[in-house]
């Protein structure tokens, strides 16, 4: 007996559950990690192996031919049946999913005049991190921040290799202020603060500027609860309960919980695909529900980073790095910050089931990725001297952490190593993580003696390593002799003031002297916080098939949406997904439906 592969084409829905699934296996080896890296491509070959002859299994996943052939994920399943809908609920809108963008798009609907009901999976609004993008609003005005020129954004396309669809990003330019205002006014009027987080400070002419971002805190009276981490860049949370409180409390509107989306429901018009008019949705207690939409379906249903096939297919560099238990494991529809991998994809399922293309960069962005050891200031790079497994050095180390990872993840063995000394500390501004609420304040031989307390705290950890000498050092890090000559070639450039190797400015160049030495590799340093990007999407949020035709009835919002992002997440525009992607595209596409649907 051989194994065939099938078009999807040739494969009834019935098909999906028996047939599917072994095709899907196979196809998994298309992704660039080949079939020896793919779990399931491995098992894929084992069965072909134990069934097939094997010249003829080698074929079939060698075969060119075998890139066209569709996923497991991308063939719809059969239909559910209409007897095993319970209830029917309708409305003008219906948005799947709590998170910002979600509840921003249906606060702004239901404000513009809608019925809208939100169906969610999770148990009540969910939200992680807190930096939310302006261009400009209120609070940067009232905080003397200067709003964000264009060639910030100039920069985002550029680095994003002119790959991204430049009509999203100057819709945040030109319309964030209006979008994050009316949050700021929502929030305020409920008795919150705004605060202005500020990016690791430079120049805005400098190549990795990284701008400011909106947070939230708590009111003067307000009980701060336990289970929000405190910092600005962390408070989401705050934002997501109250938009939820408006929408339910204040405009009427009804929020479904622990209602999963399955299956979107499009329509038939004279024999050709037509409108989303639907989604059918599981309940906590094992029925199903339809949920109806007169005008617009809304996908705002997070990323697919914890669903293997979908990040070997979407994001082959980053896939292997996903652990097992997030793969095979049960998706927290509740869960907070955290990282490794999210959500598993099912609102981009339902989309590609019924008609919608897959977005054109190719591979997705990540955010997050692999950060450069040694200390840092907020998101900025280690600024002094990193070397490679050989000892050697390989780049201007003045970047950013996250486009700095890029490079560090092409280096041998993926793995990069940061040296530097006590004076460090006196030299460059050290922050004790990416959130600026944890900025060093105070004298400056205070602030030193803290910041070397804590690398001193990070060495009896186990994550850093030191030494009297840099010999010493260099030996505790498993790195060849040869690295002292980097070394000394290194402070030879910074006495000079001039680094004739990568030309990084001279007020990041100092000599490593000062006893005792600090080193840190970067192994086992990735920060994986989620996948962005997904279905094929238009300027409006509309959801478009492979023409590039709006799907009638069908949007999506936040990590979802196609071609904003590519390469990496760089954090130089602070807070870009949730103050791009889900504030300004969730305000706008609220109003958008309210006028065109």
């Amino acid at each position: 007996m051989t194994r065939e592969f099938r078009d999807a084409s040739s494969m009834t829905r019935r098909g999906f559950v028996t047939g599917a699934a072994a095709v899907g296996a196979c196809v998994v080896a298309t992704s660039a990690q080949a079939a020896e890296t793919t779990p399931a491509a491995k098992k894929a070959v084992k069965e072909m192996s134990d069934t097939a002859d094997t010249s003829d299994s080698t074929a079939a996943l060698n075969d060119a031919s075998v890139a066209q052939h569709a996923w497991s994920f991308e063939i719809a399943p059969e239909p559910i049946e209409e007897r095993m809908i319970a209830d029917v609920v309708s409305a003008d809108v219906v948005v799947v999913g709590a998170g910002t963008s979600g509840l921003i798009t249906a606060v702004s609907a239901a404000e513009a005049g809608l019925d809208v009901v939100v169906v969610t999976a999770s148990a009540a609004p969910v939200a992680r991190g807190g930096s939310n993008n302006a261009i400009n609003c209120k609070a940067m005005e009232q905080a003397g921040v200067d709003p964000i020129k264009p060639f910030q954004i100039q920069k985002e396309i550029f680095y994003a290799g002119n790959q991204v669809d430049e009509r999203k990003w100057y819709q945040h330019f030109n319309h964030s202020e209006e979008a994050m205002n009316w949050v700021i006014d929502l929030m305020e009027g409920a008795g919150y603060k705004v605060k202005v987080e500020q990016g690791t400070p430079s120049e805005d002419d400098y190549l990795y500027h990284e701008s400011c971002s909106i947070g939230w805190e708590y009111g003067d009276d307000m009980v701060p609860d336990p289970d929000i981490p405190q910092g600005t860049g962390m408070m989401q949370p705050l934002l997501v309960r109250e938009l939820a409180r408006h929408l339910t409390e204040d405009l009427g509107c009804k929020v479904f919980y622990k209602t999963k989306g399955e299956q979107l429901v499009r329509e038939t018009d004279a024999g050709k695909p037509g409108r989303v008019t639907a989604v059918i949705c599981s309940r906590e207690d094992g029925t199903y529900a339809r949920y109806e939409a007169s005008k617009a379906v809304v996908l705002a249903t997070g990323d697919f980073s914890a669903n293997r096939d979908m990040m070997y297919r979407y994001a082959p560099s980053y896939a292997p790095y996903i652990s097992d238990d997030i793969y095979d494991g049960e998706t927290n529809y509740d869960v907070s910050f955290q990282y490794g991998g999210l959500y598993k994809g099912e609102g981009h399922q339902m989309g590609l089931w019924v008609g919608a293309a897959w977005q054109k960069v190719f591979p997705n962005c990540v955010m997050g990725g692999f950060y450069g050891p040694g200390p840092r200031n907020l998101y900025s790079n280690f600024l002094g001297l990193l070397v490679n497994r050989d000892g050697e050095r390989f780049m201007n180390e003045d970047c950013l952490s996250p486009c700095a990872g890029m490079n560090n993840f092409g280096q041998p063995g993926k793995t990069v190593f940061a040296i530097w000394d006590t004076a460090y500390a006196r030299q460059e501004t050290v922050s004790g993580s990416w959130n600026n609420d944890s900025m060093h304040a105070g004298d400056a031989e205070e602030v030193a003696r803290e910041v070397v307390a804590s690398w001193d705290k990070a060495v009896a950890g186990g994550t850093m390593v030191k030494a009297n000498t840099l010999e010493e050092l260099i030996d505790e890090l498993g790195l060849p002799k040869e690295t002292l000559a980097t070394v000394d070639r290194y402070n030879d450039l910074a006495k000079a003031g001039c680094d004739d190797d990568f030309h990084k400015p001279s007020e990041h160049l100092h000599p490593i002297e000062e006893g005792p030495f600090y080193g840190q590799s970067s192994g086992g340093m990735l920060v994986f916080l989620t996948v962005l990007g997904g279905l094929n999407t238009d300027a409006h949020m509309r959801v478009c098939d492979a023409d590039d035709r709006p799907i009638p009835g069908l949007y999506n919002v936040g990590t979802m949406v196609g071609d904003m992002f590519a390469t990496n997440y760089t954090f130089m525009t602070e807070g870009a997904n949730y103050g791009a992607n889900c504030i300004t595209f969730g305000y706008l596409t609220g109003k958008y439906i309210a006028e065109n649907e």
